[in-house]
């Protein structure tokens, strides 16, 4: 993002436009000075030149020649001609309008059109980090109690923007594919959760699947983005060979932006667990989307990709299960909003035989459960996790409904939290729990590790 302007000054020789140079330098602009009208044609061509501050008596041509020849080079420039007569006591400054300014009325004019623009710009800049921020947390509102999907589109959005500054896009269109990674799967919001958590799907569900690019451009119609979303969002699962869909372009004739997001959507997927089948290591699929680059992927985005995971954390840190045993899932949807997905997984639990169904496959680093439920049951639940020497070392959150009630568990795994809840307060407590090593379950098969206690009984 640009914030301050870029000044070519031709033939500095004038004590007019040295003083402007000066102004403009203590103005924090970037000034570029010459004598010499090759030099000024080498500058324009190089550099993004926003004025251009120039004598009207040039050696070798006239300002107005190499106004229109600065023209024809940079459109747009602002060109300032400044006369020079041996006569005029006040030198005075000819815009390209032919309309003369005051050579210190014109100086204030840049100054405060500057100041002007830069504070437009940081405001702008401010708006957007708004407009960003809002739109992924609403997305994450949206998807909170969505085990397979919560936060995807985060992640996506993020990769996606990192590869585009890798590969030095111009800041609109980085904005353009960060603001596309987030909304491109709305159109989903009509498709059956059954149909996408199932492995196999039919040619209808295919189909349905296939229409969501579409319906998401749909969705958004109305919305006047200042960006060009709409192609971006609707070829993202194009393929670089013309095998994807909805309309099988390939190649260049794939936006930029698709062909980005297409790679970081595959990624996110791979390495996300699914009901239909378990989460790649990070590494198989790095090697996946290698092995299918130059068929699925663009080739030079691939390497982007690479040069951009690279630099990511070297290893996957394994993330810390949180089972939460409450009667609606408000709880698990508040840490879900407010701790670092990547650290920490939460998992919900209604009642104590679905809570017991994640202790049997999971390795749960915490829990936090209602006390009304765990009274309600005598504790039963709480009691089948002690007894364990699996999971009895496993800290405990217990949520009380108000501060006179109750405080019966004495165990110094155990800490209390009043409703209603501090969100703060909650999370500092999960993050400094203890660490607690737990120990894995070997099955007979060597070689083979399972996760999570079995044998636990079920109240009956």
């Amino acid at each position: 993002m640009k914030y301050n302007k870029s000044v070519l000054i031709y033939n500095r020789d004038s004590v007019e436009l040295s003083l402007i140079g000066a102004l403009l330098e203590a103005e924090d602009c970037t000034v570029y000075s010459t004598s010499f009208g090759l030099e000024a044609i080498r500058i324009l061509q190089k550099n993004d030149i926003d004025i251009i501050l120039s004598s009207q008596e040039l050696e070798g041509m006239d300002g107005q020649e190499f106004k229109q020849l600065a023209e024809k080079i940079k459109p747009g420039v602002s060109i300032y001609l400044l006369p020079v007569t041996t006569n005029e006591k006040v030198s005075q400054l000819e815009p390209i309008s032919n309309v003369t300014v005051n050579l210190k009325e014109f100086v204030q004019f840049i100054q405060n059109h500057i100041r002007t623009e830069n504070r437009l710009v940081n405001e702008s800049v401010r708006f957007k980090d708004f407009f960003f921020a809002f739109t992924d947390r609403l997305l994450q509102v949206f998807e909170v109690n969505d085990r397979y999907f919560f936060n995807n589109d985060h992640l996506v959005a993020n990769l996606s923007k990192k590869i585009a500054y890798k590969m030095g896009l111009e800041e609109k269109l980085v904005e353009a594919i960060y603001i596309s990674s987030l909304l491109r799967d709305i159109g989903k919001i009509g498709i059956k959760n059954q149909i996408l958590e199932r492995g196999k799907l039919g040619q209808a569900e295919l189909t349905t699947i296939k229409s969501h690019p579409l319906i998401t451009v749909q969705i958004l119609k109305q919305v006047k983005f200042p960006w060009n979303v709409d192609s971006i969002i609707i070829h993202h699962h194009e393929h670089y060979d013309g095998n994807g869909y909805p309309h099988g372009v390939k190649a260049r004739q794939i936006p930029l932006g698709s062909r980005i997001i297409s790679i970081v959507d595959s990624y996110v997927a791979m390495t996300t667990d699914r009901p239909y089948r378990k989460t790649m290591s990070r590494e198989e699929a790095i090697q996946e989307i290698n092995k299918k680059a130059g068929s699925q992927f663009d080739p030079e985005v691939v390497e982007a990709f690479l040069a951009v995971i690279r630099k990511e954390k070297t290893q996957a840190i394994e993330r810390k299960c949180i089972l939460v045993l409450e009667g609606e899932e408000t709880v698990s949807a508040l840490i879900k909003l407010n701790i670092k997905s990547d650290e920490i997984e939460v998992l919900s639990a209604n009642t104590t035989p679905e809570a017991i169904q994640h202790l049997a496959k999971e390795n749960i680093y915490a829990i936090i459960a209602d006390s009304e439920i765990l009274s309600n049951e005598k504790n039963y639940f709480y009691n089948v996790v002690r007894q364990s020497r699996l999971t009895g070392s496993i800290p405990f959150i217990i949520i009380l409904p108000n501060r006179e009630s109750s405080r019966q568990l004495k165990d110094p795994l155990v800490d209390f939290i009043v409703r209603p809840l501090d969100i703060d307060e909650l999370t500092n407590k999960i993050e400094n729990l203890s660490k607690v090593e737990l120990v894995e379950q070997k099955t007979s098969q060597p070689g083979r590790e399972s996760k999570g206690v079995t044998g636990l009984k079920q109240p009956g």
